[in-house]
């Protein structure tokens, strides 16, 4: 695991009391498998099965540490209608100034 990355966004777990070791990323993946030298003494099925728990533990660990979305603001309808009809009120009378400075140019330049 790269020492600057934010641990709050990984998780770590282990078995066969400490012996084999796992750390997974932020993304979720694996970043890291330890094994104590003693750990290469079980059969290659044990030693998997304790590979696997301690991958699946770091794995929940991760998923333990990760906030839930925030709760997302209620929309209301009528502050959202009032302020749709305050913008649409301030586009007409912007349009009305601009037709305005157009219609007045275009008179001044057929006065010429």
């Amino acid at each position: 695991m790269a020492p600057d990355e934010d641990e709050s966004r990984t998780g770590s777990g282990e078995a066969a009391g400490g012996l084999v070791r796992a750390v997974v990323g932020e993304d979720g993946l694996l970043a890291e498998l330890r094994l104590n030298a003693r750990a290469m003494r079980f059969g290659s099925d044990d030693l998997a099965d304790h590979v696997l728990s301690a991958v699946r533990a770091a794995q929940q660990d991760r998923l333990s540490r990760i906030e839930p979305p925030a709760e997302e603001q209620s929309l209301d309808v009528e502050e959202f209608t009032r302020r749709l009809d305050d913008m649409e009120n301030q586009a007409a009378r912007d349009f009305a100034r601009l037709t305005a400075s157009l219609d007045e140019a275009l008179r001044r330049i057929e006065e010429r």
